[in-house]
């Protein structure tokens, strides 16, 4: 238990970092994060609050889909999304500096980026190893295919989308134009998810005998 706990956090940590170090390139962010960095940039608050708030109504949208322990899964989940979105504010501080060299030169931005898809497709293939929990866009995925079925992998797609579609909204609602999604996030998309299966493989080689956690 105490390595899948530290596996999962060491996954928390550098996926963290990786959207931390696409969001300071100036070159747009993630998609999981784009409508928390707008209403970070449209309302001074952190971004880290957002992405709690984010992942907070993912978790409604799991409990209204799938009513059933409901306090199980608050436990489970929103302490964890709690402590996400604080290591994101302190990754983001830690950025900084990072982030007046990219401003400055694109191709500093884009190796920034590369460098972020790879911490957060290592911090994914971490946090899905551990078996430890799931964060809510994840639950509530597996709650749609609970009660109605579907593909995973192209659910988890459409709630990409719906994020990034509410950054477009809000940012047009804001500045009157799109910030904050450009090739940094188009990137992201297609970089992150072949990283992670990589690093996937490369944690089931370390821990051949790992077991799916009750």
């Amino acid at each position: 238990m105490l390595k899948r706990i530290l596996i999962f956090v060491l996954g928390l940590t550098s996926l963290s970092l990786g959207i931390a170090l696409i969001t300071n390139a100036h070159l747009g962010t993630s998609s999981i994060s784009s409508f928390a960095y707008v209403l970070s940039m449209g309302t001074g608050l952190t971004m880290g609050l957002f992405v709690f708030v984010t992942n907070a109504f993912f978790f409604c949208v799991q409990t209204a889909i799938d009513p059933t322990q409901v306090l199980l899964k608050a436990v489970k989940q929103l302490p964890i999304c709690a402590l996400f979105g604080l290591v994101i504010d302190v990754a983001m501080e830690l950025t900084t500096g990072l982030s007046a060299v990219a401003a400055g030169s694109w191709f500093t931005g884009a190796v920034m980026v590369l460098c972020g898809c790879m911490f957060v497709g290592f911090g994914i293939s971490g946090m899905v190893f551990s078996r430890l929990a799931y964060l809510p866009p994840e639950g509530a995925v597996l709650a749609i295919m609970k009660r109605w079925g579907g593909s995973f992998g192209t659910l988890r797609l459409g709630v990409d989308v719906f994020i990034v579609l509410s950054a477009v909204v809000a940012s047009l609602l804001f500045f009157g134009d799109i910030r904050g999604l450009r090739e940094g996030t188009v990137a992201a998309a297609l970089i992150s998810g072949p990283t992670a299966k990589i690093f996937l493989r490369g944690w089931g080689r370390l821990m051949p005998n790992h077991g799916v956690i009750d």
